[in-house]
Order: C-alpha cells, then sequence, then structure tokens
C-alpha cells in the first residue's frame, strides 16, 4: 500500500511539473518554473540551468540569470561533463562536487549535486538541470527517477518553444521583409505620365526583396524629371539610400530649386549621412518635351545610351562626373543638353543588364542591348523592355541575377 501510494504521489507530481511547465511562454520563466518545480519536490536547496550553445562549444548560465552569463566550457564542471555524456552525473562525494565558480549557491556548501541533460527530440542535449542538496544521500532513487522524468519533458517542451520562437521570428522577418518591399515599390511610378509626342516606359526588377536601384519619371513644372539610381550594394540598407535620394529631389524641386541646385545640395547632404563606403550612382534629368531636349546630370551613371532613329546607330554617353555623396562640391557644372529628333530614343539602364553573366561567363553587354533597340525601336517602349528582359533572361539561363535590373525608356514619337 505504501508502495502504491508513493508510485501514486510519484505521477501526481509529474503531472504537476507538466502543467507548470506548460504554462510559461517566455522561455526565461520556463527555465525558472522548471528550476522552482523540480528543487519543490527533490528538496533540493539550489538549482541552476546551464543551456548549450548552438555551435557547441560549451554552456551559458541562464538560470539563475548572472550579467555578464557565466560560461562553462564544452567539458568544463559537472555540467559539461553531464552535456558531454548526455546522462545523469550524480556527485556525493564533497571533494568532488567542484569549483566553487561553478555552484551557484556555494555558500550552502552542498553535499551532493545532481546533473541531468535536456534532452531533444534526436538526442542532442539543450542542456543541464543542476540541483544542489545539503545531505550527501539526500537524493533518493525515487527523486532520480522523478527527476529524470521531469527533464524528459522539459526538454520537449523547451525545443517546441524555441522551434515555435523560431517561426515567430521567421515570420516577423518575413513580414519585416514584405512591409519593406511594399514601401519601396510604392516609391516607384504607379503610371508613366502622358506627355504629348513621346512614349515612356519604366522597370525595375530587384536581384533580392529590396534593390539597391529606383526610378522615378514625374511631371513637374519644371518637365518631366527623369530618375535612376543604384546605390552600392542590394538589399534594405542600399535601397534606403536610393529612396533617401530620390525624397530629397523632389522635396527640392517642389520648393523652386532647378537641376543645377537640386544635384549639388542632394549631392552634399548624402556624402555626409552615407558611411564611407556607400554611394549611389544617379542619371537625373528633365525632359522638355517642348524643345525636345534632355537636360542631365550622370554621377557616375553609365553608359547612357542615345539610338539616333535618321541613321540606325548608337550613341554611348560616359557620366560627366563621379557617384553622388562620394564627395562635397562647392559649385557643379553646368547640365548636358541632350537633343531628341523624332524616333530617337533614351535608354537609361542600370548596370545590373549589362553586366548579367552568362552560361559561359561572358557579360551581355552594350552590343546586345544595341542591337534590340536597333531591331525594335519603332515598337512601343513597353514592348521593347519585355523584349530586353527576355534576351537578358535567354542569355544567363541557369544563372542567378546578379544585380538590380532598373530602366527608363523615353522616345521621342515620329
Amino acid at each position: 500500500m505504501t508502495e502504491l501510494l508513493s508510485r501514486e504521489n510519484h505521477f501526481a507530481a509529474v503531472l504537476a511539473a507538466g502543467r507548470a511547465l506548460g504554462m510559461p511562454e517566455d522561455p526565461q520563466r520556463l527555465l525558472e518554473t522548471l528550476v522552482e518545480t523540480a528543487c519543490s519536490h527533490t528538496a533540493a536547496s539550489a538549482g541552476a540551468i546551464w543551456l548549450s550553445d548552438d555551435e557547441g562549444e560549451g554552456l551559458t548560465l541562464a538560470v539563475p540569470s548572472r550579467n555578464p552569463p557565466t560560461r562553462l566550457g564544452p567539458r568544463d564542471g559537472m555540467a559539461g561533463r553531464c552535456a558531454h555524456a548526455g546522462a545523469m552525473l550524480h556527485v556525493r562525494d564533497p571533494e568532488d562536487v567542484g569549483p566553487a565558480s561553478e555552484l551557484i549557491a556555494a555558500d550552502l556548501g552542498p553535499e551532493a549535486v545532481l546533473n541531468l541533460p535536456l534532452p531533444a527530440r534526436d538526442g542532442a542535449v539543450l542542456g543541464v538541470l543542476q540541483l544542489l542538496h545539503a545531505q550527501r544521500d539526500g537524493f533518493t532513487d525515487e527523486m532520480l527517477s522523478w527527476a529524470q522524468l521531469v527533464v524528459t519533458l522539459a526538454g520537449l517542451m523547451l525545443e517546441n518553444l524555441r522551434l515555435d520562437t523560431s517561426a515567430q521570428q521567421a515570420s516577423r522577418l518575413h513580414d519585416e521583409v514584405e512591409v519593406a518591399r511594399e514601401i519601396q515599390r510604392s516609391t516607384l511610378p504607379d503610371s508613366m505620365p502622358q506627355v504629348t509626342g513621346y512614349d515612356l516606359h519604366g522597370h525595375f526588377q530587384p536581384a533580392t526583396y529590396a534593390g539597391g536601384d529606383m526610378f522615378d519619371v514625374v511631371q513637374l513644372e519644371h518637365g518631366v524629371f527623369l530618375l535612376l539610381g543604384d546605390a552600392t550594394g542590394h538589399g534594405f540598407g542600399p535601397a534606403l539610400s536610393a529612396v533617401q535620394m530620390q525624397g530629397m529631389l523632389r522635396l527640392a524641386f517642389r520648393l523652386g530649386a532647378d537641376l543645377d541646385h537640386a544635384f549639388l545640395h542632394v549631392n552634399n547632404q548624402l556624402s555626409e549621412d552615407l558611411p564611407a563606403d556607400r554611394f549611389i550612382t544617379a542619371f537625373m534629368g528633365f525632359l522638355d518635351p517642348g524643345a525636345h531636349t534632355v537636360s542631365y546630370h550622370s554621377a557616375g551613371q553609365g553608359p547612357i545610351l542615345h539610338f539616333h532613329a535618321a541613321d540606325g546607330h548608337c550613341d554611348w554617353h560616359r557620366p560627366d562626373m563621379f557617384p553622388v555623396g562620394v564627395l562635397g562640391l562647392d559649385e557643379v557644372k553646368p547640365a548636358i543638353s541632350l537633343p531628341l529628333a523624332p524616333g530617337d530614343i533614351l535608354a537609361l539602364i542600370s548596370d545590373g543588364l549589362y553586366e548579367q553573366i552568362g552560361t559561359d561567363g561572358s557579360e551581355f553587354g552594350q552590343d546586345r542591348v544595341g542591337a534590340i533597340l536597333q531591331r525594335d525601336h519603332a515598337l512601343p517602349m513597353a514592348e521593347v523592355c519585355r523584349n530586353l528582359m527576355t534576351a537578358v533572361e535567354r542569355f544567363a539561363v541557369g544563372c542567378a541575377q546578379a544585380d538590380d535590373i532598373t530602366m527608363i525608356l523615353v522616345r521621342r514619337l515620329p
């Protein structure tokens, strides 16, 4: 009868521990509850939890918390030996208890220390539960059996909690990525402005969720503003830099600045804001549909393609100054003026298309772009853009897109 009652108490304690351990949602609180529950059912004077590093290079004290947290090497101390062996370590000789630095309550003078691994489903050791007892024979066989059941249960709960936390973190990261992507896409034009005598088209295809490229085509008092920017790298950091430049330029023009002064002040501001290894290559200009000219600054952005409809040849214009944000300026030279004859095309294309690598290791290059413009120049610009993207995708079949691809195509109608 005594054995039956003992067994009933044993399982009741396990069920109570399961309920207690199942309540906390916070990982730290789960660990603290594990120590409290284990101590209450084993008469331990104190307890601790050591968690295994993800890299398997040792243990870090989690309960009680310390700042900075105490660490043990892979096989250091009782907890380290227990984690390495993956088996219970019951030390009942005060001389074998170990250095005081490992014991969380060394001042209690424990006679026995029970070390229990926290197992994962795959057999890995998530950590070690360490219980201290004031009596050498304080941990009875029943307590040892109970403690092993509890740490098995706790190990499974801790593993599930870690998996849930990882899934929640991944979900939050995905949500943040989507928000950043939507913010960047919201800065792109919803549609091209309708300009009498012109066909305009813009395209943006990032290499990652968010790209360092951007473009803008908008009707302003000065004319049609054309902006194509490429911040160093690709991802969220460069994307923010490109969006920052776009916002500063739009604000400058709304306040009445001309192209030269807007470029000067935006460049100088970004030279202060951007890290030393960051800059933005940018084409910024205005299309004057009455005079049929494009006035522009090309800050490290090139080549600029000008297709001449009269004789079918292509001119390639190099940048006329260094990228935006590299160096502060006292003045800027006047914008370049490019005349557009009937049927001419101005193609602003980021280097992601020109430098796309094909299966033979070569780049897509200027010649292929020029040949497509010469062949398809009479088609709508949206169709020319699709043909360019189809051509580069076929050229790079099996090779990942290495950089963002952005373009603005401007054609003066015949």
